[in-house]
């Protein structure tokens, strides 16, 4: 899904010029081979990660206003990383009420695992769904994904298969499973995300407080999604598509944008959010009806990059919404609505200092106004000296690494900023191109954050450049890792 929305079978609904449906689905189960054989070459017999940065890394964090301005702040954070001892691409994560963290791990088509950590990301045990015998109920997945209910502590692991999703869910914190092998509401999706969050339209059903919510691309035609009342057991379309593929009200109308969606969210009230990079501009669907009808608010004017990163969306408790994205630019902004999505701030760039391109952003809010936001990103960028026409050889010395980004005081008119790398930048993440052109490959389609109870901003990334890239600037690997702010002012 490209999600909450992966694009794990890359060009599907991507560009007209892209490869066809079954030539993108071809391609990434090639990559996937090409990534499993290079991620094997450096892993042991039980195929645990021999080098993936370690528990420190990171730098010590900055404060600085919008545009990368450093100023003078008290408690600045620090960045630091946490291997998860296993291969992932697309990383997703989610925290329960109690802080456990959970990872969704991939080393390929064929391998795919959830990671548990009970103490901060310190160490992890693999927490997968099971039959009988150990056997694995989570054989295949083109994109992986978790997710966790913050209501109700309820674990929701899917992987897309084409076809449909297999989704697993668990109340026992991943001691037992219940298994859904049709959990996709219609046939043949992709880029998937699932979400949840109380009812809109009547009283909660008795099986499941919440509306779990999964949406997806629809093969380059639109955006369409379904919803279960009974927690993942059954699922029916929701209505009218969030996005069609063609943005028939503008000048776009004749101009394929695509189904890719980012991570859905559902307010307090029981609105649901649906972010889309749609047409080169940053959208946001919103429906008051769990899917009915939909409403369409383009967020800004300045741009996106076209068939680019994921936009990302959250709504705090009282309904204020913050949303990040890339601009065509290649830089990371923010803007926030106060009402509901009716009018929005003025954007603000928010990137940490000397950035000058990033890719990949995704955020999540704590209490009102404290948001962090997590991206992969670069300070020798060749990309305003080359572009429109920049290519691989172009990037050939650019290092990657991870950022978190945050701000206690996300609504006022002059926040301030903490950004830190999670990595060493003598030891980047990932070397060379990273933008939509390769999808971070294999990275891919996006990272995650997730804002603790104890208000710890943790970020999913991934780190692929190990060994023989810190000599070459090969990417050789895609070990796990989870990123984190020690410091700082609390989010929640």
């Amino acid at each position: 899904m490209g999600a909450p929305g992966p694009r794990g079978s890359e060009g599907i609904g991507g560009p007209p010029q892209n490869l066809s449906q079954v030539g993108a689905l071809k391609r990434f189960v090639v990559i996937s081979a090409v990534i499993g054989l290079v991620v094997a070459a450096i892993t042991g017999p039980s195929g645990s990660i021999a080098i993936a940065g370690g528990s420190n890394g990171g730098t010590r964090g900055v404060a600085h206003k919008a545009n990368g301005k450093v100023v003078n702040s008290g408690r600045v954070p620090n960045g630091r990383m946490l291997p998860v001892g296993a291969d992932a691409i697309e990383p997703t994560l989610g925290i329960n009420k109690k802080g456990d963290i959970f990872y969704t791990a991939s080393g390929g088509v064929t391998r795919v695992d959830v990671y548990r950590s009970t103490d901060k990301g310190k160490s992890w045990k693999m927490t997968s769904p099971t039959l009988a015998g150990a056997v694995k109920t989570h054989r295949l997945t083109l994109d992986p994904y978790i997710y966790v209910s913050e209501a109700t502590g309820r674990v929701f692991n899917i992987d897309l298969t084409v076809a449909c999703s297999y989704l697993s869910f668990s109340d026992d914190n991943g001691r037992s499973w219940t298994d859904n092998p049709l959990a996709c509401g219609r046939p043949i999706n992709d880029h998937q995300t699932l979400f949840s969050g109380p009812p809109a339209l009547d009283v909660p059903h008795p099986v499941y407080p919440e509306n779990v919510y999964y949406c997806w691309n629809d093969f380059g035609t639109g955006t369409s999604c379904s919803k279960s009342l009974d927690g993942g057991v059954t699922w029916s379309p929701t209505g009218t598509r969030p996005f069609e593929g063609r943005n028939l009200q503008s000048q776009e109308a004749t101009r394929n944008c695509g189904g890719f969606n980012g991570h859905g969210v559902v307010g307090k009230d029981g609105t649901i959010y649906l972010p889309k990079e749609w047409c080169g501009q940053p959208w946001l669907g919103i429906s008051h009806d769990e899917g009915a009808t939909w409403e369409r608010v383009q967020v800004a004017t300045n741009g996106t990059e076209y068939f680019g990163s994921d936009t990302s969306v959250a709504v705090d408790n009282k309904g204020n919404l913050y949303y990040a994205y890339e601009t065509e630019g290649q830089m990371l902004y923010l803007v926030t609505s106060t009402d509901g999505g009716n009018t929005w701030s003025k954007p603000l760039m928010v990137a940490a200092p000397k950035v000058n391109e990033v890719t990949l952003p995704t955020l999540d809010v704590g209490d009102p106004g404290k948001v962090a936001i997590a991206y992969m990103g670069t300070t020798n960028s060749p990309f305003k000296k080359c572009r429109p026409d920049c290519s691989s050889a172009d990037y050939s010395k650019t290092k990657w690494n991870g950022y978190i980004t945050m701000t206690k005081d996300a609504l006022s008119k002059n926040p301030i900023f903490y950004s830190a790398t999670i990595n060493p930048p003598s030891d980047p993440l990932y070397q060379g191109r990273c933008d939509f052109s390769n999808r971070c490959s294999p990275i891919l389609d996006f990272i995650d954050i997730e804002i603790s109870p104890d208000g710890t901003p943790y970020g999913a990334f991934v780190d692929a450049c190990l060994v023989a890239c810190k000599a070459s600037g090969s990417v050789d690997g895609s070990a796990g890792v989870v990123g984190r702010l020690v410091g700082g002012p609390g989010l929640r």
